[in-house]
């Protein structure tokens, strides 16, 4: 591979004469022209080189946070989902726990209400047996009255009682 030109190189080279050679004057101006230009080339292209290099080092930045924004998000999505499905069991614990204090207050009611039942049919049965008690007296009383009543006309006044004079 050849070696580079350097413009100082080209500023420095001198042609070796020949007859009816090349005017020199003309030849220098167009070396110099052309090692000014090589020289114009080399800085841009130095500059352009440290531009790339600060890009690329900027790129590597931009890829380094990618990377931890993209870390940050999968973190941020397995928190996410974390706290879901803690909330999803979480709901259907308190599901299962509402089911079941509804079952036993249900079977607490239906317990409570087959009580009430019972007393209102045994209060029913006593209200029974209670108005034949009174039914009973109300007769026995009757009875009582009747025969009393019949004792009283069957009783001789006392006006009837005579008195034997003798």
């Amino acid at each position: 591979m050849p070696t580079r030109l350097t413009p100082l190189e080209i500023q420095k080279h001198r042609f070796s004469r020949k007859w009816k050679g090349l005017d020199p004057t003309e030849v220098g101006a167009f070396l110099d022209m052309a090692a000014e230009e090589m020289e114009a080339l080399a800085r841009e292209n130095a500059g352009l080189l440290g531009r790339i290099r600060g890009l690329e080092e900027e790129n590597a930045e931009h890829r380094e946070r990618e990377r931890i924004l993209k870390d940050t998000l999968l973190s941020a999505q397995r928190a996410s989902d974390d706290i879901r499905a803690a909330a999803q069991t979480k709901a259907e614990l308190m599901v299962r726990e509402a089911e079941d204090s509804a079952e036993r207050l249900t079977h607490n009611a239906l317990q409570r209400a087959a009580e009430i039942e019972k007393a209102i049919h045994d209060l029913k049965l006593q209200r029974a047996n209670f108005r034949l008690e009174v039914q009973k007296m109300v007769e026995l009383f009757q009875q009582v009255l009747d025969l009393d009543r019949k004792q009283d006309e069957e009783d001789r006044p006392l006006s009837y009682l005579r008195r034997n004079p003798g």
